[in-house]
């Protein structure tokens, strides 16, 4: 799989002076960083009511006609 923007990638190192090797190990670590998936979003559950709904087949006390 190749990767349109990797020609286009460039690093500038401000500070400091690596190795060649240090620079590879770099390089590398980025590389497997783009091309690696996207994690998906975590599902997020449903909110629990602070007050339950009744059982289905309870009628409250003066819930009846009569």
């Amino acid at each position: 799989m190749t990767h349109p923007e990797l020609p286009l990638a460039s690093l500038r190192i401000v500070k400091g002076a690596p190795t060649m090797e240090e620079l590879a190990a770099l390089a590398v670590l980025l590389t497997a960083r783009m091309q690696a998936p996207e994690p998906e979003p975590e599902a997020v559950p449903a909110p629990v009511p602070l007050w339950p709904r009744a059982l289905p087949g309870y009628q409250p006390p003066g819930a009846w006609a009569s």
